[in-house]
């Protein structure tokens, strides 16, 4: 018999995030405009979203599938305006020593300004040191080569071999999937870099 896993505790998370911050979700935060990114076209184009019109009611069951244990959901909100501006999902396998995670910036103008990337980093944190897991993974779709871009300038790998193909919620045909990795050695040789250190140092000027 492989032996028993504890269950993780419930997580109440809050990490700072330079001009951003990265927190649990909770159910007053579903929002008809969290409901309108998921059926924007490009939402559904960069991620297979079902492009049917989502209520603020879809959102709040969405949220409450999330035991914010091994299930976690986190929304990432602007310092200052506290406006939410996106979400983090982390689905974890202990046993595996592993987990995938996935992430929409739902607000255009936050879209490629460093809010992924700054949160990235005390989540990565929190999945390697406090969590003590080896590697996370993200799948995105091969016609997405903007995000797979930005993660390998991250730091993310791109795994060899293609995943097994997904249907296309719009018209139905086949799309090409890849696999992204990163482990903990990758993490860390990863905040040596120069790109990694000038996102460090622009995540302690903002606490300063």
């Amino acid at each position: 018999m492989s032996p028993k896993v504890e269950r993780l505790p419930k997580q109440q998370l809050w990490f700072p995030a330079g001009r951003y911050f990265l927190r649990t979700i909770k159910r007053d935060d579903a929002s008809q405009r969290w409901a309108d990114w998921l059926s924007d076209p490009w939402t559904v184009h960069v991620l297979n979203t079902s492009p049917r019109v989502m209520t603020k009611a879809d959102i709040g069951d969405y949220i409450k599938s999330f035991d914010q244990r091994e299930r976690l959901l986190l929304g990432i909100f602007e310092r200052g305006s506290r406006m939410h501006v996106g979400f983090i999902r982390v689905d974890i396998n202990t046993s595996a020593g592993e987990a995938l995670v996935s992430a929409v910036i739902g607000e255009k103008e936050h879209r490629n300004r460093g809010a992924t990337a700054n949160a990235f980093v005390p989540l990565l944190r929190f999945v390697f040191d406090g969590l003590e897991l080896s590697r996370i993974h993200a799948f995105v779709l091969e016609r997405n080569q903007t995000t797979i871009g930005y993660l390998l300038k991250l730091g993310w790998t791109l795994d060899p071999g293609l995943e097994k193909p997904v249907r296309s919620h719009t018209d139905g045909s086949l799309l090409v999937l890849r696999r992204m990795t990163w482990d903990r050695p990758g993490f860390q040789a990863y905040q040596n870099t120069r790109i990694g250190q000038r996102i460090m140092k622009r995540l302690e000027a903002a606490q300063g």
